[in-house]
C-alpha cells in the first residue's frame, strides 16, 4: 500500500462519517481562527502604535532640564556644548519658552514662542523656510498652531468667548472652532506686530499698576509652515534664539518677573546619533545632574506591556486549540472502535504496523489541515470586515486609533496551519497506537 493508497483509505474513512468529521474539523476551525485573530489583534495593534510613533516622535531625541536650582542644574551654553561632546551626541540645542502676543493684521494670537537653534530641530516644511540666525522677528509657525490666530472681533473669536488652554486661546463656541489651517491668508512672508508679553495685559493695561513693565513693539515676519502632523512641532512657533535673546535683553524688567534670563534654558534637546545611542546619551546626560527623557524609555515600557497582552491573547487561542485536540483524539478513539474488524484484516492480511500507524495519523493530519484551512479563510474574513471599521476603540485591553486592525502577515497563516495540522498528528498518536496493539484474533472477534 502506497502512501496515496493511504491518503485516499483516511479521506474514504473520514467522509464515511461525514457528521462526526464536519463536527471534529469545527472545533480545528474554531481554534484556529481564535488563535490566528488573537495574534492578529496584537500585531495590527503594534503596528498602528509604531506607525503613530513614527509619525510623532524622533526617537533619537531626548529631552532634558534643569535639576534644583543651584548653578550646577542650570541648563547653559557651556552646559549644552558639554553635552555637544559627549559620544553618540549629534547635536543639542537650548529651548526658551517666550510668552508672546502675534498680531497678523485682524488675527491675533496669545500663545507661547519658542526660541530654538532650527539646525538641531529636524524641520519640514510645507511651504517657506527657515528663519536665519540673527535677531530679526522671524517667525516658523507649525501647521496646527496656525489655529491659534483668532479674529477678536468674531463672535466667539480671541478675547471674546475664548478660554485659556495651556497658554492658547481656544474658541469656546463650537461654530467659530479654528480649523487647523487657521485663517485664509498667504502665510508665508505676512508681516507681523511681536509683543514679547501677554496679550491680555497689553489690550487691557490696568492703570492702578502703573509700574507694570509693557512689552515693546516688534516688527517681523512669517518665514515658513512646517508640515502638518501628529508631533509637538506642528503644533509650536518658534524664533531664533539670537532674537529670543534681544527679547530678553530689551525686556529684563519683564523677563525677570516670568523666570527668563539670557543664556539659560528651560529646556533643551539633545539628538544621539542613532536610536543605539541613546541609552548611553541618556545616562550620560543624567550624570551630568540634568533630568533627560528619551521617547525609547515609554516605548519600550509599551512594547513590554503588549507583549504581555499577546501572550495572554495566544493562550487563549491556544486553550481553543486544546480543545479541538481532545476531540480530534476522541473522534479516533471512536474511529478504531468502530473499525476493529478492518484493523484486524489489515494485520492478518500482512499490513504492516507502520502502515496503520501512518493510515490514522494521516487521518488526524487530515482533520487538522482541513480546519486549519477553513479557519485561516474565516480569519482573513473577520479581519476584513473589522478592518473596515475605523475611530478610536478600545478592544480586549488594547486601544486602536483608527478601529481595530488585524494584522495577518504569512509567516502567521503558515504557521497556524501548521500549528493545526501537528495538533491532528499529536492528537492521533495515541490513537493510532491503539490501533497497533490490537490482537488481530481479538478484533475481528470483538466485532462479530
Amino acid at each position: 500500500m502506497t502512501f496515496i493508497d493511504i491518503v485516499l483509505l483516511a479521506a474514504s474513512n473520514l467522509w464515511r462519517r461525514k457528521m462526526r468529521t464536519i463536527l471534529t474539523v469545527l472545533g480545528v476551525i474554531i481554534g484556529t481562527a481564535c488563535i490566528v485573530i488573537m495574534v492578529a489583534l496584537g500585531l495590527g495593534n503594534l503596528e498602528q502604535f509604531n506607525q503613530s510613533i513614527m509619525q510623532s516622535t524622533d526617537l533619537t531625541q531626548i529631552q532634558i532640564s534643569p535639576m534644583g536650582s543651584g548653578e550646577e542644574g542650570k541648563l547653559t551654553d557651556a552646559k549644552l556644548e558639554q553635552i555637544r561632546a559627549l559620544p553618540g551626541v549629534r547635536n543639542a540645542t537650548g529651548l526658551l519658552y517666550i510668552p508672546s502676543y502675534i498680531v497678523m493684521g485682524k488675527y491675533k494670537a496669545d500663545t507661547q514662542v519658542y526660541a530654538v537653534d532650527p539646525d538641531t530641530m529636524d524641520f519640514s516644511f510645507m511651504e517657506g523656510g527657515v528663519f536665519s540666525d540673527t535677531s530679526n522677528i522671524e517667525l516658523v509657525i507649525g501647521a496646527n498652531a496656525r489655529q491659534y490666530f483668532m479674529d477678536p472681533n468674531a463672535s466667539g473669536g480671541m478675547m471674546g468667548g475664548t478660554v485659556m488652554a495651556g497658554g492658547y486661546a481656544v474658541a469656546i463656541d463650537a461654530d467659530d472652532y479654528q480649523e487647523p489651517a487657521g485663517p485664509d491668508v498667504d502665510w508665508v512672508g505676512m508681516n507681523v506686530k511681536y509683543y514679547p508679553g501677554s496679550g491680555y495685559l497689553i489690550d487691557n493695561p490696568d492703570p492702578s499698576t502703573p509700574d507694570q513693565p509693557t512689552p515693546k513693539e516688534y516688527r517681523g515676519k512669517i518665514t515658513g509652515i512646517l508640515e502638518q502632523s501628529d508631533s509637538e512641532q506642528s503644533y509650536n512657533i518658534y524664533i531664533s534664539i539670537p532674537a529670543a535673546n534681544m527679547l530678553i535683553r530689551e525686556n529684563r524688567k519683564l523677563m525677570d518677573q516670568a523666570g527668563i534670563k539670557e543664556g539659560e534654558y528651560s529646556q533643551g534637546y539633545v539628538n544621539a546619533v542613532d536610536v543605539d545611542a541613546v541609552p548611553d546619551v541618556l545616562a550620560a546626560v543624567k550624570e551630568m545632574g540634568f533630568q533627560a527623557y528619551s521617547p525609547t524609555e515609554w516605548i519600550t515600557q509599551m512594547q513590554e506591556e503588549q507583549a504581555r497582552q499577546q501572550s495572554q491573547l495566544i493562550a487563549i487561542g491556544l486553550i481553543s486549540l486544546l480543545v479541538s485536540a481532545i476531540g480530534i483524539a476522541n473522534t479516533m478513539l471512536a474511529s478504531i472502535l468502530e473499525r476493529a474488524r478492518e484493523i484486524g484484516v489489515m494485520k492478518v492480511i500482512g499490513l504492516s504496523i507502520r502502515r496503520i500507524n501512518l493510515m490514522f495519523l494521516v487521518e488526524a493530519a487530515m482533520i487538522g489541515l482541513l480546519g486549519g484551512l477553513i479557519g485561516l479563510g474565516v480569519s482573513y474574513i473577520f479581519g476584513a470586515v473589522a478592518n473596515f471599521g475605523g475611530g478610536e476603540i478600545s478592544f480586549l485591553g488594547m486601544y486602536f486609533q483608527n478601529g481595530v486592525q488585524l494584522s495577518i502577515p504569512w509567516w502567521l497563516s503558515l504557521g497556524a496551519v501548521g500549528i493545526a495540522v501537528g495538533v491532528g498528528i499529536v492528537s492521533g498518536i495515541y490513537p493510532a497506537w491503539k490501533a497497533t496493539r490490537m490482537s488481530p484474533l481479538e478484533a475481528i472477534r470483538s466485532s462479530n
